[in-house]
């Protein structure tokens, strides 16, 4: 009574209260939160979940949807209308055309998917295409037996289909014609029995019954002697008629049977050869791949495989690499290196390339001066000793310094000097400074823009060690000073130059004075040396001497007596020449107290100022004439040349004065 009671009332609340969503799938009623489908029903509970313990709490804001929950709490899970049941599947392609979308089991899923394609002419996975994919093709079908040929599986029209397949077997009787006909493997079977046949003995028969052999009809006689059962049989080559056609071994050709080559059961058979049987005879029909028949011989076949043994393929032309790349029987033979590949200048002279099998090509280079490396190649130029060791055209390049000059360390005159050479006693060595000029000897110092006395500074002008300038001592009344005894000259004057060097003013014999010079700058020349430039009285009371004469040799003018217009400078020269001589060149051209030259060769400057010129420079007074001055100009009181102190004229010269001694 209760039990039924119960089951009314249960029937009447889901009757009364819950919205059945025809897309929910195994919706739960109010319980546990299961689904109705009964599977954790009891037999004992008449079918109905005991209800659960504990008030409802909502979830997803009380907003139903598929997740097998109750959200709203109203005692049923993915009930009424839920978000997504209901409309169409995303595809509604094929199969899965009208397919809508339902609640199953806590998920949206649609009543429509896609499945596998299968061979049914229908679209089954939705993707546009019906059968694609050739569902349940590409397995074989059919067999190959016989006449018979295999097909392949093919889904055609939404069936499979064996394609390409002919015949089957027990598909055809089988028929005397030596082909598998029923394609059961097996020809020409079950015909022993086509009649009887008559007639003389033949070969091995005797009369008989006609029996299927060799593919055709066959008097089957029995041999002789018995068995009775034992017909024909396949033509064997052994000189007798096997199959009784009256012909003996007729399917053998002892001319050009390899198995059977001119005489039966001789087969032709040699190592690594597709053999033949020509005219009788074992021949070579072909090589096996890798192998050749280099000797013509076919008794031991195709005997050559390779430097290896393990067979030679052609490659192509022969290469240097230590195979056989012709398959020719040698290697590395005839073959020629690359242009260009060994060097063939300096110490690489009558160098040649030479195969050295799988290494290649070796350059055999002279040994002694050529080091090469592991791998052949010449290495980089290290020694010094005059030769090309690296082959590249440059001598002993990795001695930069090489040739460049150098020197002993001295100092001044007292250095040697020479070049950057080979060291014959270590040629691995590096570049040694060979002196080819050794120094003079310490000597006492010069005006020669040398440091002769090696201490370090040149043309010393101070100390101990200056300069002692040739000077010539003047005392005439009260004066009493020194003069320079030669015209002045640069400290690099030779016999043949002036020189360049203007650092101070030289007082040296037989050297080419000092020409094209102003007045400013012989003052500080004369200044560099200790000196000044001499005064007017001091250059003429040289010139007179304490004779007073005229000239400094003398009173009476001498054509030839001093550097003057009427000297011929030049007697290798036809005619008068006129030009600067060496200091002292003409010995006769010397005052009384000793310096020379005070007439002619080159006008001197003095300082000697007589006035300006118009924009302001000073004149001064430039004395004894040069080398194209008449007699009148050369004397010793000739004062009447004069010139800005900034011209310059290449007959203008100078000489200093100092009142100590040099």
């Amino acid at each position: 009574m209760n039990r039924a009671l119960l089951t009314v009332a249960v029937l009447a609340l889901a009757t009364a209260s819950c919205s059945v969503n025809e897309y929910c799938i195994n919706c739960a009623v109010p319980g546990d939160g299961g689904g109705d489908s009964g599977d954790d029903a009891d037999a004992a509970d008449a079918g109905i979940d005991a209800p659960d313990a504990g008030p409802c709490a909502p979830t997803n804001g009380g907003v139903e949807i598929c997740d097998k929950l109750d959200n709203d709490c109203d005692g049923s899970t993915d009930n009424g209308t839920l978000p997504g049941v209901g409309e169409p599947c995303d595809n509604l392609v094929g199969e899965c055309a009208g397919g809508v979308k339902q609640c199953t089991n806590g998920a949206i899923v649609c009543s429509r998917p896609p499945m596998a394609e299968i061979c049914d002419d229908k679209d089954n996975n939705c993707n546009g295409a019906i059968d694609d994919g050739d569902p349940g093709g590409g397995g074989s079908c059919g067999t190959n037996a016989g006449e018979c040929t295999a097909g392949v599986k093919h889904c055609i029209a939404g069936a499979i289909d064996c394609v390409g397949d002919i015949g089957t077997v027990g598909g055809v009787a089988e028929a005397c014609n030596g082909k598998d006909d029923d394609c059961d493997t097996m020809f020409d079977e079950g015909l022993m029995d086509l009649g009887s046949c008559g007639g003389p003995n033949v070969g091995l028969c005797h009369t008989g019954t006609l029996t299927c052999m060799g593919g055709g009809p066959v008097c089957g006689d029995s041999p002789s002697p018995a068995p009775p059962e034992q017909g024909p049989v396949f033509e064997l080559c052994d000189g007798a008629d096997n199959d009784c056609d009256t012909r003996i071994d007729e399917d053998y050709n002892l001319q050009t049977d390899p198995r059977n080559c001119n005489v039966c059961g001789t087969i032709c058979a040699e190592p690594h050869a597709n053999m033949g049987c020509a005219a009788g005879a074992c021949v070579i029909a072909s090589c096996q791949p890798g192998w050749h028949n280099l000797n013509g011989d076919p008794g031991d076949g195709c005997e050559y495989g390779g430097p290896t043994g393990m067979g030679c393929f052609i490659q192509g032309a022969e290469v240097c690499n230590g195979d056989d790349d012709d398959c020719n029987g040698t290697t590395d033979l005839g073959i020629t290196a690359p242009a260009g590949l060994c060097k063939t200048v300096g110490e690489c002279t009558g160098s040649f390339a030479s195969c050295a099998g799988a290494n290649g090509w070796k350059c055999n280079y002279p040994s002694g001066n050529v080091t090469t490396d592991a791998g052949g190649s010449i290495v980089a130029e290290t020694r010094c000793d005059s030769r090309d060791n690296d082959c590249d055209t440059q001598i002993d390049e990795n001695q930069p310094n090489k040739g460049e000059a150098c020197s002993d360390g001295g100092i001044g005159a007292c250095q040697g000097s020479g070049n950057f050479t080979c060291d014959a006693t270590d040629l691995d060595g590096p570049a040694v400074c060979t002196i080819t000029t050794p120094g003079a000897p310490a000597s006492a110092e010069l005006c020669d823009a040398r440091d002769n006395n090696c201490d370090g500074i040149v043309d010393n002008t101070t100390g101990p060690a200056r300069v002692i300038d040739a000077m010539s001592h003047v005392v005439v009344g009260a004066l009493d000073y020194y003069i320079d005894t030669h015209e002045a000259s640069h400290p690099d004057a030779t016999a043949m130059a002036t020189g360049v060097g203007t650092t101070r003013a030289c007082s040296n014999p037989g050297v080419i004075p000092w020409r094209n010079v102003s007045y400013t700058t012989a003052k500080a020349a004369c200044a560099a040396a200790g000196k000044v430039l001499c005064s007017g009285s001091q250059w003429q009371t040289a010139c007179e001497g304490v004779a007073n004469t005229t000239y400094p040799y003398g009173n009476t003018f001498g054509a030839s007596s001093c550097n003057t217009e009427t000297l011929d400078g030049d007697a290798a020269t036809a005619g008068d020449q006129d030009v600067l001589l060496a200091t002292g060149a003409v010995a006769a051209c010397t005052a009384a107290a000793g310096p020379k030259d005070m007439s002619g060769n080159l006008r001197e400057w003095t300082d000697d100022i007589t006035g300006q010129t118009s924009t302001g420079t000073n004149i001064a007074v430039l004395r004894g004439g040069g080398y194209e001055t008449p007699a009148v100009g050369a004397t010793c009181d000739f004062r009447l040349s004069r010139a800005a102190v900034n011209i310059l004229e290449n007959a203008n010269g100078f000489r200093c004065c100092r009142a100590t001694a040099p």
